[in-house]
């Protein structure tokens, strides 16, 4: 009932905007990875002025040929289909596999990027080190080419991504481990590029996300021993050179894994691998100046529906949220709704207190879980990514544009995007069950007609 009266709340802003006159605002966006580049083709769309800041040399992010955060390592391939990645208006080049290497999704960012007119707006190796509010507006200062220089702009769109700065929890026994002796170390995986230098050590692998389950399976035959510690996991297993621990499991100061009373089969672990993802991390802002709290934290807030700032609605923020199955059509749903509210004489599509009381009830969810990085996971409170981007499209509720004719705006929207959903589903099913076993998911190929809203697969060499 309580989300039957926000949505018709909503809906009665959206209608009430489509009555009063566009406001076109000068916007700088932040980062030129898949985040920027479609924030940035959305504000075009609705009358605004972008002008998008990027580090590097290229568009792509941590995609990009030559990324300024180079995360990405050697073999790495996206555990997301290419129908599920992309957007309904641009496919991926033809005759590549549905898994692509970090090469081709950053020629595809650079592709959307030329094909929506992105390139016409971006500065490239450009470092924004300041962004500060100013008498309703924003100065955003930068280093590049010419040295330093600042800007005013009447909104800022952050899209730098959280692949920055790696969270590095402390493993319970982990100071006893490394006092006791021989070579032992604690890396993240953010500095991990392939798996030779574990050769013949036991590596605790922690966290079974895309990241630990990727390092876990390329590990195992190389290090002598692989544990996982994963929350999914209940009961300590062991066998054929793998063991499964679950969090909470300790270090012992001799190396071996103790859960409970009991020590987990395996031999004295060496190496300590973080798989534990990241902090929010936005070096131009000061935390007090632009009222809000991210700094080493799992969570950035005050964000209203996870991409507007309740009391500072000029300042936006697309590719917050952790864990988002389709990643482009995503941040299209996101920008699209940034681009309309914007657009607005107060920049908001929803009342202050709205806002407000969005934002109250997230946190009361997360402190009711005690977990901080669950702010921003659409599944907190019930609810799926799926729901919040028709979400998002149904509160933008803005017409079609005649240059740029969007999916998120064309009768077919509901099936395009039911596709994709379809296509994930089919790709949870074939994932497999433990972090170190084969990744054969990874070989089926999936072909969408987008006008007809069906897919197929090739599960030959599944």
């Amino acid at each position: 009932m309580q989300l039957a009266r926000f949505l018709a709340t909503m809906a009665s802003h959206a209608a009430a905007a489509a009555l009063t006159p566009r406001v076109s605002r000068k916007v700088a966006v932040i980062g030129g990875g898949s985040a920027g580049v479609v924030a940035a083709r959305y504000l075009k769309r609705g009358g605004h002025e972008p002008t998008l800041f990027e580090a590097g040399a290229t568009f792509g992010g941590v995609w990009a040929p030559a990324p300024t955060n180079d995360v990405v390592y050697k073999s790495l391939r996206t555990n997301l289909p290419t129908v599920v990645m992309q957007s309904p208006d641009l496919d991926f080049a033809e005759g590549l596999p549905s898994y692509v290497d970090a090469e081709a999704l950053g020629a595809y960012i650079e592709r959307y990027a030329a094909e929506f007119g992105v390139d016409a707006v971006a500065r490239f190796g450009a470092t924004v080190t300041s962004v500060a509010p100013v008498d309703g507006a924003w100065t955003v200062a930068w280093d590049g080419d010419g040295g330093c220089r600042d800007e005013r702009f009447d909104a800022v769109v952050v899209a730098n991504g959280h692949y920055n700065r790696p969270y590095e929890p402390e493993i319970a026994g982990q100071a006893a481990w490394l006092a006791g002796g021989g070579d032992r170390s604690v890396s993240h995986s953010q500095r991990y590029d392939e798996p030779s230098p574990y050769a013949g050590k036991a590596v605790l692998v922690v966290g079974g996300r895309s990241s630990g389950v990727d390092l876990a399976r390329e590990l195992r035959g190389v290090a002598s021993w692989v544990y996982v510690m994963e929350k999914k996991c209940a009961e300590p297993y062991g066998g054929d050179g793998v063991t499964h621990v679950p969090v909470g499991a300790e270090l012992s100061a001799d190396g071996r894994m103790k859960v409970g009373e009991s020590y987990a089969p395996g031999p004295a672990v060496d190496r300590v691998l973080l798989a534990t993802g990241y902090v929010y991390d936005f070096p131009f802002f000061e935390e007090e100046a632009v009222d809000m709290t991210f700094e080493g934290r799992r969570s950035c807030r005050p964000l209203y529906l996870h991409l507007q700032h309740a009391a500072r609605p000029t300042l936006g923020f697309v590719g917050v949220q952790l864990s988002v199955p389709c990643p482009i059509p995503f941040f299209e749903a996101q920008a699209l709704y940034l681009a309309e509210a914007l657009a607005a004489p107060d920049a908001a599509l929803a009342a202050r207190d709205e806002r407000d009381a969005w934002v109250d009830a997230r946190l009361a969810t997360v402190a009711a879980s005690g977990r901080e990085q669950d702010l921003h996971y659409t599944s907190a409170e019930g609810d799926n990514a799926w729901a919040y981007i028709r979400r998002l499209v149904d509160l933008a509720g803005a017409p079609q544009v005649d240059g740029d004719p969007s999916w998120l705006q064309s009768p077919a929207f509901d099936h395009r995007l039911k596709t994709v959903e379809s296509v994930y589903d089919d790709r949870g099913r074939r994932y497999p069950t433990k972090p170190w076993h084969d990744d054969a998911y990874r070989r089926c190929d999936y072909a969408a007609d987008w006008a007809a809203g069906t897919w197929t697969v090739d599960a030959s060499r599944c």
